[in-house]
């Protein structure tokens, strides 16, 4: 079997550690969920995924903990630091720290006159960590800017329930390299239409694991998917996924592909704090109604899994 085989075992091993980031996870339960022993498991992994298990773990951790603090203030340091599985605040200071180079504070007030921070980020990836980069108002914005900024968002948006969806999915062999997202999608659609999954008005979701303000370019994971029955085999490289059940916050979006992330960091900055609920997983999800994206430019929804704000 060949990497690309393998990869449906790792996906369910990726799952399963974004759903349990909030407590220890070890190789031998997440090796389990990918029905490999643990010896092949940590080669498999680190060969598609481009870094070991323990560094993935530890990562993830950290990059959803930059998120909740920017996106979620009304949350402590500490309940942060409990709720991405640390024990404390002082060890989650320490290797949030050592991660982006700054301390967690500095998220919540960054200083646009300080330069980018310097920490494993940049030394492992060359990628710098500029906290003010998460937000798309400057820190001296007044109640009143951010309150319009706000409000026109509120008016947009619409909810709902979803009961959950299985897709054939496609993984961009370049992260959010544009040219490679669109070489993605055209293989998935062309690949759906020979297995009978899609016809000409082509129902797509993309989703976008990972924050190009916390994630280093390269290890940035974006899926093209499709709806796909149960019972429909898929040949590699598709494997099978999941759209998640639960509340979403839609939005729509139509323009240039360049300018999606910073509507992502406006819906996530200005309107999540003042919602009264909060982002689940932070995993984008993009709706394409009609059909993906076409030469650089997109129409479809933004959907944000949230879930009620605890008291």
């Amino acid at each position: 079997m060949t990497s690309t085989d393998y990869r449906p075992r790792v996906e369910r091993a990726i799952r399963f550690i974004g759903e349990n980031l909030d407590r220890p996870i070890t190789l031998a339960e997440v090796a389990k969920v990918a029905h490999l022993s643990e010896y092949h498991f940590h080669r498999i992994f680190a060969a598609i995924t481009g870094e070991p298990i323990g560094r993935f773990v530890t990562r993830r951790r950290l990059e959803l903990a930059a998120l909740r603090l920017a996106y979620e203030p009304s949350r402590s340091v500490t309940e942060i630091a409990l709720a991405v599985g640390y024990s404390s605040t002082s060890n989650f200071s320490k290797a949030f720290s050592a991660h982006f180079g700054c301390a967690p504070s500095r998220v919540r007030h960054p200083d646009p006159d300080l330069p980018p921070a310097l920490g494993k980020l940049t030394r492992t990836y060359g990628a710098r960590f500029d906290p003010a980069a998460l937000y798309v108002l400057p820190p001296d914005a007044d109640e009143a800017t951010r309150r319009r900024e706000h409000d026109a968002l509120a008016k947009s948006v619409r909810w709902v329930d979803f009961a959950g969806l299985d897709v054939a999915c496609l993984a961009s062999a370049e992260g959010y390299d544009l040219p490679a997202l669109e070489r993605t999608w055209d293989e998935l659609i062309a690949r759906g239409r020979a297995l009978g999954v899609c016809d000409d008005a082509v129902d797509a979701y993309g989703m976008a694991f990972d924050s190009p303000r916390v994630t280093a370019p390269e290890l940035c994971r974006y899926h093209a998917c499709v709806p796909c029955p149960a019972d429909v085999a898929l040949p590699a490289p598709l494997f099978r996924g999941r759209i998640p059940a639960g509340r979403y916050a839609v939005f729509r979006y139509a323009g240039d592909v360049t300018a999606v992330e910073e509507t992502y960091r406006r819906i996530y900055s200005v309107w999540l704090p003042r919602s009264g609920v909060v982002a689940d997983d932070f995993v984008a999800v993009d709706h394409y109604v009609n059909d993906g994206p076409v030469a650089g430019s997109v129409d479809f929804e933004i959907w944000i899994k949230v879930r009620a704000r605890e008291p």
